[in-house]
């Protein structure tokens, strides 16, 4: 039997997009319509301009061949009240809120925040728990049975500027845990520098979906099901199990790594390498991988559960 994370259509397309930006509607220095030509001409597919607590309604700026998805990100906290951002995620049919409003927790406490996120994925929100590196997060201070549908392993800015945005090792621990959870990945930009300077946070982090079509509700559709991979660069083709065997193809890359709820027992090392294919040990409850080029960047898929 093949198991995959990957929509299985002969019709899907796969769109790169980013998922973490801000505008000059909250802390950002460039407009949304600065922003979306950006990403244009950058070659991506989609945006999310996640504002900080404002919804910043971009709906009609979608074309033919570029999609907005909605959302904003939510000061919050965790279950201990340490302070934490949330992303929320929406098709073009939710409609809680209007354009440029404010959303704020009635208070700033782990029981608030839980509380609205859990009425956000009741209504059909897409939530992801940001950067936990930056926000100086533990694993041990996450519950396994969340709201959240997915952790940021990439966010580009605070890792380029900071070397606080891996937050590979917080969700490798939440799985280990025994929690659910995708991967995301993205730029978080808020474009202090011009946008093709050194300094610059913009198109170093992004995700890659496997949707049904371009339109937002196929784009949150393939984030909720795990149709989607997390890159610095490389990209990522297929990855499946077929009976006792891991597939990966991915663009040429120097390691391919396979590992599960235990360390990283399975590799694949070489000068070009697009291409891994290996037994199961027999044991796993899940498998992931990751790819790695030459200049070090990597992408991940997301877990294929076993069970």
């Amino acid at each position: 039997m093949k198991r995959t994370i990957f929509l299985q259509d002969e019709n899907a397309v796969w769109l790169k997009g980013n998922l973490h930006s801000h505008s000059t509607m909250s802390d950002g220095r460039l407009t949304p319509e600065e922003m979306k030509e950006a990403y244009k001409h950058h070659g991506y597919d989609f945006l999310v301009i996640s504002d900080h607590d404002r919804y910043t309604n971009t709906k009609n700026m979608t074309e033919e061949d570029f999609t907005m998805v909605q959302g904003f990100e939510l000061y919050g906290n965790a279950t201990n009240d340490k302070d934490i951002h949330i992303h929320i995620l929406f098709d073009d049919n939710f409609d809680e809120f209007e354009h440029g409003q404010y959303i704020h927790l009635p208070e700033r406490t782990g029981v608030a925040t839980k509380a609205f996120c859990e009425e956000m994925r009741a209504k059909g929100a897409y939530i992801m728990l940001n950067h936990p590196h930056w926000s100086m997060l533990t694993s041990a201070e996450v519950e396994v049975d969340s709201f959240y549908h997915a952790v940021e392993l990439i966010n580009y800015e605070s890792e380029w500027l900071e070397n606080v945005g891996d937050g590979t090792v917080f969700w490798t621990e939440m799985l280990f845990k025994g929690a659910r959870l995708w991967g995301g990945g993205a730029d978080d930009n808020h474009n202090g520098d011009p946008v093709d300077s050194m300094y610059s946070g913009s198109f170093g982090g992004w995700t890659v979906v496997k949707a049904k079509d371009r339109s937002a509700n196929s784009i949150i559709e393939a984030l909720k099901t795990g149709s989607f991979y997390t890159s610095t660069g490389p990209e990522i083709y297929d990855f499946y199990v077929d009976g006792d065997e891991v597939h990966v193809v991915c663009s040429p890359c120097e390691r391919i790594y396979i590992g599960g709820q235990h360390r990283c027992h399975q590799r694949k090392i070489g000068r070009h390498v697009t291409e891994f294919v290996t037994k199961l040990k027999g044991k796993e409850k899940f498998v992931r991988a990751e790819v790695m080029d030459a200049a070090g960047r990597s992408a991940y898929t997301n877990p294929i559960w076993l069970d």
